[in-house]
Protein backbone atom coordinates (compact mmCIF):
# COMPACT_ATOMS: atom_id res chain seq x y z
CA UNK A 1 0.00 0.00 0.00
CA UNK A 2 2.88 2.91 0.67
CA UNK A 3 4.83 1.61 -2.77
CA UNK A 4 1.37 2.32 -4.56
CA UNK A 5 1.09 5.98 -2.09
CA UNK A 6 4.67 6.58 -2.92
CA UNK A 7 4.09 5.64 -6.49
CA UNK A 8 1.39 7.99 -6.90
CA UNK A 9 2.86 11.07 -5.19
CA UNK A 10 5.58 11.16 -7.53
CA UNK A 11 3.14 10.62 -10.44
CA UNK A 12 1.22 13.89 -9.17
CA UNK A 13 4.63 16.17 -8.22
CA UNK A 14 5.51 15.13 -11.97
CA UNK A 15 2.13 16.01 -13.52
CA UNK A 16 2.26 19.12 -11.49
CA UNK A 17 5.79 20.02 -12.75
CA UNK A 18 4.45 19.27 -16.21
CA UNK A 19 1.47 21.35 -15.90
CA UNK A 20 3.92 24.08 -14.92
CA UNK A 21 6.44 24.31 -17.49
CA UNK A 22 3.47 24.68 -19.97
CA UNK A 23 2.13 27.15 -17.79
CA UNK A 24 5.44 29.42 -18.40
CA UNK A 25 5.89 30.93 -21.90
CA UNK A 26 8.88 30.08 -23.70
CA UNK A 27 11.58 32.10 -24.86
CA UNK A 28 10.24 32.15 -28.51
CA UNK A 29 6.58 33.09 -27.85
CA UNK A 30 7.82 35.84 -25.55
CA UNK A 31 9.68 37.09 -28.29
CA UNK A 32 7.00 36.98 -30.93
CA UNK A 33 4.73 39.06 -28.59
CA UNK A 34 7.87 41.35 -27.86
CA UNK A 35 8.47 42.26 -31.24
CA UNK A 36 5.04 42.92 -32.01
CA UNK A 37 4.27 45.45 -29.28
CA UNK A 38 7.72 46.99 -30.13
CA UNK A 39 5.98 47.42 -33.96
CA UNK A 40 3.16 48.99 -32.24
CA UNK A 41 5.11 51.40 -29.83
CA UNK A 42 7.69 52.19 -32.58
CA UNK A 43 4.40 53.41 -34.65
CA UNK A 44 3.29 55.54 -31.60
CA UNK A 45 6.67 57.47 -31.12
CA UNK A 46 6.75 58.22 -34.40
CA UNK A 47 2.71 59.97 -34.38
CA UNK A 48 3.85 61.59 -31.46
CA UNK A 49 7.13 63.13 -33.07
CA UNK A 50 4.83 64.11 -35.95
CA UNK A 51 2.20 65.60 -33.52
CA UNK A 52 5.17 67.62 -31.31
CA UNK A 53 6.71 69.00 -34.47
CA UNK A 54 2.91 70.21 -35.31
CA UNK A 55 3.36 71.77 -32.03
CA UNK A 56 6.30 73.37 -32.40
CA UNK A 57 5.36 74.44 -35.92
CA UNK A 58 2.01 76.02 -35.06
CA UNK A 59 4.10 78.03 -32.19
CA UNK A 60 6.77 79.08 -34.96
CA UNK A 61 5.57 79.16 -38.28
CA UNK A 62 3.42 81.76 -39.68
CA UNK A 63 -0.42 81.03 -40.07
CA UNK A 64 -0.92 80.56 -43.89
CA UNK A 65 2.33 79.03 -44.19
CA UNK A 66 1.23 76.26 -41.61
CA UNK A 67 -1.76 75.98 -43.10
CA UNK A 68 -0.18 74.95 -46.25
CA UNK A 69 2.30 72.95 -44.71
CA UNK A 70 -0.78 70.67 -42.98
CA UNK A 71 -2.42 70.11 -46.44
CA UNK A 72 0.96 69.09 -47.86
CA UNK A 73 1.25 66.94 -45.01
CA UNK A 74 -2.03 65.47 -45.32
CA UNK A 75 -1.66 64.72 -49.21
CA UNK A 76 1.49 62.89 -47.94
CA UNK A 77 -0.58 60.56 -45.67
CA UNK A 78 -3.09 59.81 -47.76
CA UNK A 79 -0.76 58.86 -50.82
CA UNK A 80 1.31 57.08 -48.31
CA UNK A 81 -1.76 54.86 -47.03
CA UNK A 82 -2.64 54.53 -50.47
CA UNK A 83 0.88 52.91 -51.51
CA UNK A 84 0.57 50.85 -48.15
CA UNK A 85 -2.80 49.19 -48.83
CA UNK A 86 -2.03 48.17 -52.50
CA UNK A 87 1.27 46.56 -50.83
CA UNK A 88 -0.79 45.00 -48.37
CA UNK A 89 -3.08 44.21 -50.47
CA UNK A 90 -0.44 42.41 -53.11
CA UNK A 91 1.06 40.42 -50.59
CA UNK A 92 -2.61 39.64 -48.23
CA UNK A 93 -0.91 41.49 -44.99
CA UNK A 94 -3.50 41.82 -42.84
CA UNK A 95 -1.42 43.57 -40.12
CA UNK A 96 0.01 45.82 -42.88
CA UNK A 97 -3.08 46.66 -44.01
CA UNK A 98 -4.37 47.67 -39.83
CA UNK A 99 -1.30 49.76 -40.00
CA UNK A 100 -2.51 51.67 -42.93
CA UNK A 101 -5.85 52.11 -41.61
CA UNK A 102 -4.26 53.56 -38.30
CA UNK A 103 -1.96 56.10 -40.85
CA UNK A 104 -5.17 56.99 -42.49
CA UNK A 105 -6.84 57.89 -38.91
CA UNK A 106 -3.94 60.00 -38.08
CA UNK A 107 -4.11 61.70 -41.84
CA UNK A 108 -7.71 62.98 -40.92
CA UNK A 109 -6.63 64.51 -37.70
CA UNK A 110 -4.37 66.23 -39.54
CA UNK A 111 -6.72 67.42 -42.02
CA UNK A 112 -9.45 68.17 -38.75
CA UNK A 113 -6.30 70.23 -37.60
CA UNK A 114 -6.76 72.80 -40.69
CA UNK A 115 -10.52 74.43 -39.80
CA UNK A 116 -9.55 73.44 -36.02
CA UNK A 117 -6.49 76.04 -36.18
CA UNK A 118 -8.73 78.85 -36.76
CA UNK A 119 -11.46 77.36 -34.31
CA UNK A 120 -9.30 77.30 -31.00
CA UNK A 121 -6.33 79.67 -32.25
CA UNK A 122 -5.39 80.42 -28.73
CA UNK A 123 -6.10 77.11 -26.97
CA UNK A 124 -4.62 74.69 -30.23
CA UNK A 125 -1.70 73.28 -28.05
CA UNK A 126 -5.21 71.67 -26.23
CA UNK A 127 -5.92 69.82 -29.88
CA UNK A 128 -2.83 68.56 -30.28
CA UNK A 129 -2.20 67.15 -26.80
CA UNK A 130 -5.43 65.59 -27.11
CA UNK A 131 -4.46 63.59 -30.34
CA UNK A 132 -1.22 62.64 -28.60
CA UNK A 133 -3.68 61.48 -25.36
CA UNK A 134 -5.30 59.20 -27.70
CA UNK A 135 -2.83 58.00 -29.77
CA UNK A 136 -1.13 56.71 -26.12
CA UNK A 137 -4.40 55.48 -25.00
CA UNK A 138 -4.82 53.31 -28.56
CA UNK A 139 -1.71 52.00 -28.48
CA UNK A 140 -2.04 51.00 -25.44
CA UNK A 141 -4.83 49.47 -25.26
CA UNK A 142 -3.80 47.52 -28.53
CA UNK A 143 -0.33 46.17 -26.81
CA UNK A 144 -2.64 44.85 -24.13
CA UNK A 145 -5.28 43.03 -26.64
CA UNK A 146 -2.24 41.56 -28.85
CA UNK A 147 -0.50 40.01 -25.34
CA UNK A 148 -3.84 38.84 -24.32
CA UNK A 149 -4.38 37.41 -27.79
CA UNK A 150 -1.21 35.64 -28.47
CA UNK A 151 -0.94 34.26 -25.11
CA UNK A 152 -4.44 32.86 -25.48
CA UNK A 153 -3.38 31.54 -29.10
CA UNK A 154 -0.34 29.62 -27.35
CA UNK A 155 -2.20 28.06 -24.70
CA UNK A 156 -4.73 26.69 -27.08
CA UNK A 157 -2.31 25.33 -29.36
CA UNK A 158 -1.21 23.32 -26.36
CA UNK A 159 -5.07 22.06 -25.53
CA UNK A 160 -4.78 18.13 -26.19
CA UNK A 161 -8.47 18.26 -26.47
CA UNK A 162 -9.36 18.38 -29.94
CA UNK A 163 -6.65 15.79 -30.79
CA UNK A 164 -8.20 13.28 -28.37
CA UNK A 165 -12.07 14.05 -29.58
CA UNK A 166 -10.56 13.73 -33.26
CA UNK A 167 -9.61 9.80 -32.19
Amino acid sequence: MRRKDSEIKRNLTKLEEEIESKRILPRKEKNRIVKKCRTNIFILVVILIYLIILQIGEANIQTETYLMILKILNIILIIGTIIMLEISYKYNNNEMILHSMEILVVSMFTLFLIPAYSLYYGSFYKVIISGVMLSIVYYGIKCTIIIIRLRKEYYKSLNDIKTIVAK
